[in-house]
């Protein structure tokens, strides 16, 4: 595979990656493995929905887990 990049990039990627001791290779290696983690990383808040509500449904909540908060609830109409 060959990929173009640009001549101002270029020169910044050979810029930064002096500074860092790296070969300009290792330096936009190491970049684009750091931003496909990121990207990775970022759910879609569809997907949020989706795996809550699958956890609710494999792991309902229980009474005792909200129970013993009613007392602590203030309701307007009292």
């Amino acid at each position: 595979m060959q990929i173009t990049i640009e001549e101002n990039l270029a020169k910044k990627i050979v810029k930064i990656a002096k500074t860092k001791k790296e070969s300009p290779t290792e330096f936009v290696n190491s970049s684009l493995r750091e931003v496909i983690q990121q990207k990775e990383a970022i759910v879609s808040d569809d997907e949020k929905v989706r795996r809550t509500l699958e956890s609710y449904r494999k792991f309902p909540q229980q009474p005792e887990e909200y129970e013993i908060w009613q007392d602590e609830q203030v309701w307007e109409d009292e």
